[in-house]
């Protein structure tokens, strides 16, 4: 089994990495595993959430046995963020299983589309006022003033399941 991680601003790559140091799995960015994971392998896949789409996740998917599904995003880990991505990604219920990270936000690594697509989200819930609601009003924060939630204790669960394996 492997980990293969699509990561843009660092934050998956941690997640990633701090996984494989807890499971001692051999752990690759989805460009290095052309050359490093045979097709067909197990892997437990992590990528950046955008618009609810699992970077490189329809690409790995095609090449590798992905058993778990690790997306990594800014949102809070509700159900209902989770049920987005699983629609997103066309995931079955049972494979690959998810598991939502929260991850983070710079704004000093944002740039184009990406940074057009953040100013917009802003302006809509800037434009909510009194109307938004606590998970909202955090989003906004963090997408203004940029976030870290990147800890061991969010992999819990997906440690739990790997231990079961």
């Amino acid at each position: 089994m492997y980990i293969i991680y699509e990561s843009d601003s660092g934050f998956t790559k941690r997640y990633a990495e701090i996984f494989a140091e807890k499971t001692g799995l051999e752990c690759y960015s989805l460009y290095m595993s052309r050359i490093k994971v045979k097709k067909g392998s197990d892997v437990i896949y992590f990528g950046r959430v955008m618009q609810n789409e699992v970077d490189g996740f329809k690409k790995a998917r095609k090449k590798y046995n992905i058993l778990a599904l690790c997306p990594v995003g800014l949102k809070m880990p509700t159900n209902a963020v989770k049920e987005e991505i699983a629609e997103a990604n066309e995931l079955t219920e049972n494979l690959p299983k998810l598991f939502y990270l929260r991850g983070g936000y710079d704004p000093e690594q944002t740039k184009g589309l990406e940074k057009t697509l953040i100013n917009l989200i802003v302006s809509d819930l800037e434009g909510k006022g009194d109307d938004m609601d606590a998970v909202e009003a955090q989003y906004l924060a963090d997408l203004t003033d940029g976030a870290d939630y990147v800890n061991e204790e969010n992999l819990a669960a997906l440690l739990d399941w790997y231990s079961k394996c």
